[in-house]
């Protein structure tokens, strides 16, 4: 039973194709998690100290905003690792290279993530239905909200990029010079 076990999971971790597509969504998952936990946890830590975070125009960014952006740094760190390892299992580039484009796919997603949360939360909170469901707890409702902002933009935004863009190795020299020369010859 261990050995099918043991079978079953080198095959899942070694093959290409749906199972690239599965690794990816179960390290989607995890860094979710992650990012999800550190989130709750350091908004409910900064809400039972009252903490406000940088004061512009003498209003406090949201403690949930601020929880946003921390866990999708602590997500988003454990994501470029465990893809670069065991999800795309990038061997030809070097993980600083990597790292690049990593961080360009992710800045973006951390701001799609904070944006429709930040709407999202704002929206539901003024609604009464959800006031008078949630009762004292309605202010925990960024967090259902949070989860389904991270599920859309992880399937639709960054297994996309992190697919064609992040993980695959181009030629970007070769492909520039592709598309100069295409600009350069007449056209007839």
């Amino acid at each position: 039973m261990l050995k099918q076990i043991k079978n079953v999971f080198l095959t899942f971790s070694t093959k290409g194709g749906v199972f690239v597509f599965f690794r990816a969504q179960l390290s989607s998952q995890m860094a979710t998690v992650l990012d999800n936990s550190v989130a709750f946890a350091l908004k409910k830590t900064l809400d039972i100290f009252k903490v406000k975070i940088l004061y512009f125009f003498s209003q406090g960014i949201e403690s949930y905003v601020f929880a946003t952006v921390v866990g999708q740094i602590a997500g988003g760190l454990f994501a470029c690792f465990v893809n670069y390892k065991w999800t795309f299992k990038v061997r030809e580039l070097k993980f600083r290279n990597i790292f690049f484009r990593f961080l360009l796919v992710w800045l973006c997603s951390v701001a799609l993530n904070t944006f429709f949360t930040f709407k999202l939360t704002e929206l539901l909170r003024n609604i009464p239905f959800i006031i008078s469901l949630l009762g004292r707890n309605s202010d925990d409702i960024f967090i259902v909200v949070k989860l389904s902002v991270a599920l859309i933009v992880g399937f639709v935004w960054n297994y996309t990029m992190y697919r064609i863009f992040v993980y695959k190795d181009i030629n970007y020299r070769h492909l520039l010079r592709k598309i100069l020369k295409k600009r350069s010859t007449p056209q007839s």
